[in-house]
């Protein structure tokens, strides 16, 4: 992020030092080129500013994206958590009702006389 601030100046200094070389090696003036180097620094210091600002928006579009998968991930996390938790405590009841059953008094007397009637 650090170069990404200083990418308009870098831009702007690197194109008019270019700027600079070519109206030197052409024979221009020296009024021409000093003009010409002062719109070509504004023109790309411009575009360096919009890249800048089009590279910081990606950047923090890209960190918000791993945020909020951060944030799903620990959000399904504790819904398998809750789950597990839930899936226990059926078994656990699911056991205790099993514990707990006792046959109906009706089903003991019916095979008590199932016995007597087959002496």
């Amino acid at each position: 992020m650090y170069y990404i601030k200083r990418l308009p100046l870098l831009l702007a200094l690197f194109a008019t030092i270019i700027s600079g070389i070519i109206g030197l090696v052409r024979s221009m003036t020296n009024d021409k080129i000093l003009l010409q180097m002062i719109v070509t620094m504004v023109v790309f210091y411009i575009i360096g500013f919009i890249a800048r600002h089009n590279l910081e928006t990606v950047y923090n579009q890209v960190k918000e994206k791993k945020e909020k998968e951060k944030i799903e991930a620990l959000k399904e996390e504790e819904k398998q958590k809750e789950q597990k938790q839930k899936e226990k405590m059926s078994k656990e009841k699911n056991e205790n009702i099993l514990d707990e059953f006792e046959p109906l008094k009706v089903s003991k007397i019916i095979r008590e006389e199932l016995k007597q009637s087959e002496k």
